[in-house]
């Protein structure tokens, strides 16, 4: 290889260099994941948020309800279409089985978790929802905090 060739080699190395940084500042003057202009969400980080609020919407749903109802609801008189058995939900609880049972914000695995209870704690149950990995239960601890436990965890609603 001649010096000329060398030469020729260097100034393209050099010409090449400053393009790809050129270039480079260019693409990272476009919108960056996750600003204003790209807003970029993890499914995680929007189920986190909607059982978040969901758990929010719902501890006031039961306060207001509560309040409504003075405290709790009227007697059942059995003529309610959607009380067949007569029965009333509010003084039915259910008995946690699992040893470190999560609650969660929602009716789901990937939800964000509300608190963690033990085995043979009672929790009042406050209705169900049947999702594609099983029924869960809606509940709410002795603290106050409102969530949802896979049945298979805990006792049925007595």
């Amino acid at each position: 290889m001649n010096k000329s060739s060398v030469i020729i080699l260097i100034i393209a190395a050099v010409v090449f260099a400053g393009l790809g940084f050129v270039v480079g500042q260019v693409m990272a003057a476009g919108s960056n994941p996750g600003s204003a202009d790209d807003p970029v969400v993890s499914e995680s980080y929007v189920d986190k948020l909607v059982g978040d609020r969901a758990s929010a919407l719902q501890t006031q749903i039961d306060d207001i309800m509560a309040i409504l109802d003075g405290g709790s609801n009227p007697p059942d008189n059995g003529d309610e279409p959607d009380d067949p058995d007569n029965s009333t939900t509010d003084s039915q609880t259910v008995t946690v089985t699992g040893d470190s049972v999560n609650i969660r914000a929602t009716a789901s695995t990937s939800a964000s978790i509300v608190t963690t209870v033990s085995s043979g704690t009672v929790l009042n149950y406050l209705g169900q929802s049947s999702q594609s990995d099983g029924v869960w239960y809606n509940v709410k601890t002795s603290g106050g905090a409102t969530g949802w436990i896979r049945s298979d965890f805990c006792s049925s609603p007595r």
